[in-house]
């Protein structure tokens, strides 16, 4: 009986379930849909939802290749309600309609995409081996018949139907992204898998900035607890340790360089030394290390070296330490990112200000944040490459370099491109912000050195005087035969040279009321005793006719004084202080301020006002072409006036607070002019014409030294521990 029941029962069920997978044979046209069709075996599926807001490009999805051409017509033209679903590894693509699709439909929607294809009996034969069919609202696209996959059918990560495309991934993750496409961006919703917990946003800009070169290259911030969740860092990490909000690696030159915060209690040069054991040194006072990993890929080798600076309250480290003194000049310089509006809009423009991680480089630019355990991703579409070559040309235009020195630089002078840089007990010479030479010396400098074709050979050369000697140098480094000439007293002004009727020679003025006459040899020749005490203005030298003469200023009067024969001509009532002289020919003459007034006197005793105002300030002498001018600064102008008191230049000062100025005679006639600011550090240049040279300042501060190359103008100036030289092309 019970065998009876069994057969019956198995006889039942073997007919159900014949029945139940005749049935989807049947109908399986009617029940097939993306749901059914992709699967794990897809791995990831492209969602299309609005073509006109696509851009296959910006997306990084793979299909089969033998389906390039097909994709490529299929979203070449939008078909109204269309939404596109393609697999990743197997050749199927469903096209979805809000209405069914009929074979009058099909064959309109192939023609609109420029699509050949044959109809066999419901079959669309398509070139490439594809075949295409439709059930329902889907339009089913593979390279073979597809059935109902109801056994791989899988729950799909969910999906905004309202973004501009998704893809999903159908393995075990089952992560969804959902694109949004505007015109120059996109942003991308990332389900994770992963619990993340809080992830602080930072805003990049805010925090670094101020700080960073411009026209940088690789930009990369990430968050410092950001970071530790995506393992770039962990807890045994220096710079984990040190620290604050973030992080920002870039490079200069092909060089990686890292800047970042650290905490207030804890400063990295403490944790570095305690790394080395040398807990004594001063926080920042040394600036190589090795052997030591601030994190795991930095520095590339496990016992490299690495050099860190303060900046600012940040920190930047790199394995070269001419890229990190590269980073300090820039920032000194100010050519960083918050300055520079281009460097600025290639990296923070229509992008969040607030971000976990930020990357921009030729090939991508987007930012990532974290919330409810999504990974938001906005990414920017434009020609990166296009924004750094601009700023790249721009820095190319100003062509600045640098040149760092823990020196203290009290006078920069120079011919062409190569400037000599004086310190309290040495000199060098620079040439594009590499040192050639150094020279020390004995003593103090009296007065300013001199750069001067003195020995009318083509050649320039370095004249200064200091208490113990006076020097001649050639722009090599070298001194000149006969020098340096040693003093017995110290000098009240620097040695000056003159043409005598035996060839160079020159004169020095000694603290105990000598004038002193020495051939270019360095021997002494002739002595005269004084009868004045001299001050530290320089002796003014001038020919009446074929007499060489000058003027010796004291403090009890002045002395004129033949030099063919070291003779006393006159003497004349004392000088002022900021007295200057200028001279044609056979037109001696001395200016100097009195009360607002600028006054001149032609050596006879008879005066004329040029000029008054409020204040006169820096007065000095200025040699042109073929005769001497008069420079000087009012409260609102910068003058020039030739040795008769004509007013020949007149400019409006940039500021109220120059502080110091150059004028340089170019080749041409023409002249430039350079003023700094001391309060704001800055720099302008103006042609005599009143015309600005340079359209924004330029930083520096304390001295100004310009000469001329053949192919621009050079300026030099100082920064904190820098040399800072600037080429503007005219």
């Amino acid at each position: 009986m019970f065998g009876r029941v069994f057969f019956i029962f198995a006889g039942i069920l073997s007919l159900c379930t014949i029945l139940f997978f005749g049935f989807h044979l049947i109908h399986n046209r009617h029940t097939l849909s993306p749901e059914t069709i992709f699967t794990k075996k897809d791995s990831k599926l492209l969602i299309i939802n609005n073509l006109e807001e696509y851009k296959f490009s910006q997306i990084n999805f793979k299909h089969p290749i033998n389906e390039t051409k097909l994709i490529l017509n299929l979203v070449s033209k939008k078909c109204y309600s269309e939404r596109l679903f393609i697999s990743s590894l197997r050749n199927r693509i469903v096209i979805e309609l809000k209405s069914n699709w009929n074979n009058q439909l099909v064959t309109t929607y192939f023609n609109h995409k420029k699509i050949s294809a044959k109809q066999i009996n419901n079959i669309y034969h398509i070139n490439g081996g594809f075949q295409a069919e439709f059930s329902g609202k889907y339009l089913i696209i593979s390279k073979q018949h597809l059935e109902e996959e109801y056994w791989d059918r899988i729950t799909w990560p969910v999906w905004d139907k309202l973004a501009s495309c998704n893809i999903l991934n159908l393995t075990k993750e089952k992560i969804c992204e959902d694109y949004y496409f505007k015109p120059s961006f996109y942003t991308k919703y990332e389900t994770s898998s992963k619990q993340y917990g809080k992830i602080k946003k930072v805003n990049d800009f805010d925090l670094f900035a101020s700080v960073l070169p411009k026209g940088i290259t690789n930009y990369h911030f990430i968050s410092k607890t950001y970071a530790l969740k995506t393992g770039k860092l962990t807890k045994q990490d220096l710079l984990y340790k040190w620290c604050d909000q973030g992080y920002v690696s870039f490079k200069i030159d092909g060089v990686t360089v890292l800047v970042s915060d650290f905490t207030p209690n804890i400063d990295p040069f403490d944790l570095l030394n305690d790394e080395t054991e040398e807990e004594e040194l001063v926080a920042g006072s040394k600036s190589e290390y090795s052997g030591i990993k601030l994190l795991s890929n930095f520095p590339v080798k496990e016992n490299g070296s690495f050099y860190i600076k303060y900046l600012e309250d940040k920190v930047v480290f790199s394995e070269s330490k001419e890229i990190v003194n590269q980073v300090l000049a820039y920032y000194e310089t100010g050519r960083t990112i918050a300055l520079t509006p281009k460097a600025k809009k290639s990296i923070y423009e229509n992008l969040p200000s607030s971000v976990c991680e930020r990357s921009i480089s030729d090939e991508e630019k987007f930012t990532t944040t974290i919330a409810f355990n999504k990974h938001i991703t906005v990414c920017k579409v434009e020609n990166i490459s296009s924004l750094n070559s601009e700023l790249d040309k721009q820095q190319e235009r100003e062509k600045t370099t640098t040149f760092t020195t823990d020196l203290s630089i009290n006078h920069i002078i120079g011919s062409q491109d190569i400037q000599v840089c004086f310190t309290e007990d040495q000199c060098f010479g620079l040439k594009n912000g590499k040192k050639l030479w150094d020279k020390s010396f004995d003593g103090t400098i009296i007065g300013n050195p001199v750069c001067h074709d003195f020995l009318n050979n083509g050649n320039q050369q370095i004249l200064f005087t200091t208490n113990h000697k006076i020097h001649l140098i050639d722009l090599k480094g070298n001194s000149l035969k006969g020098f340096p000439i040693t003093l017995d007293y110290t000098p009240s002004s620097e040695a000056v040279f003159f043409d005598s009727k035996n060839g160079k020679q020159l004169i020095n003025v000694s603290s105990k009321k000598e004038l002193i006459n020495f051939n270019l040899q360095g021997k002494r020749l002739k002595t005269l005793k004084l009868s004045i005490s001299p001050t530290n203005i320089i002796p003014f030298i001038f020919k009446d006719g074929k007499k060489n003469l000058t003027v010796i200023s004291g403090k009890n009067g002045g002395q004129l004084i033949q030099l063919d024969n070291l003779s006393k001509k006159n003497s004349f009532t004392v000088l002022n202080n900021q007295t200057v002289f200028c001279a044609t020919d056979n037109t001696p003459a001395f200016f100097y301020p009195d009360k607002g007034k600028l006054v001149r006197n032609d050596f006879t005793g008879k005066t004329t006002i040029v000029g008054s105002y409020s204040k006169i300030d820096l007065i000095r002498n200025l040699r042109g072409v073929t005769r001497q001018y008069v420079t000087y600064l009012t409260d609102k102008k910068f003058y020039i006036c030739d040795c008769v008191g004509k007013i020949i230049c007149t400019i409006d000062l940039p500021s109220s607070n120059i502080s110091d100025y150059q004028v340089l005679t170019l080749e041409d006639g023409s002249s430039i002019v350079g003023f700094i600011d001391s309060i704001e550090n800055s720099i302008y240049l103006y042609s005599t014409k009143g015309n600005k040279i340079t359209k924004n300042a330029l930083e520096g501060h304390g001295i100004i030294s310009l000469s001329e190359t053949s192919d621009g103008i050079l300026i030099f100036t100082k920064g904190n521990n820098l040399i800072i030289q600037y080429k503007i092309e005219l």
